[in-house]
């Protein structure tokens, strides 16, 4: 299981390929964000969460931080 601080906090991001050890709170999330690139055949897409970025839209809170269950 992915460190959802962590990845809340854009340290890192999760290829496609292991888009299942996110919680299912991520994926009802206005902050998941993907991106699809071609430069690798094996893997070709990361999910990265833009919650900590400064110039993001909305202040909502995320799912996660809602649920004690994923603090």
């Amino acid at each position: 299981m992915i460190n959802l601080h962590e990845f809340r906090a854009g340290q890192y991001s999760v290829p496609f390929s292991c888009g299942d050890e996110l919680p299912e709170c991520c994926f009802a999330c206005v902050y998941l964000l993907s991106h699809e690139t071609d430069a690798c055949l094996c893997d070709s897409g990361l999910y990265f969460c833009g919650y900590s970025w400064p110039d993001k839209l909305t202040q909502t809170a995320p799912p996660c931080l809602l649920d004690p269950r994923w603090f």
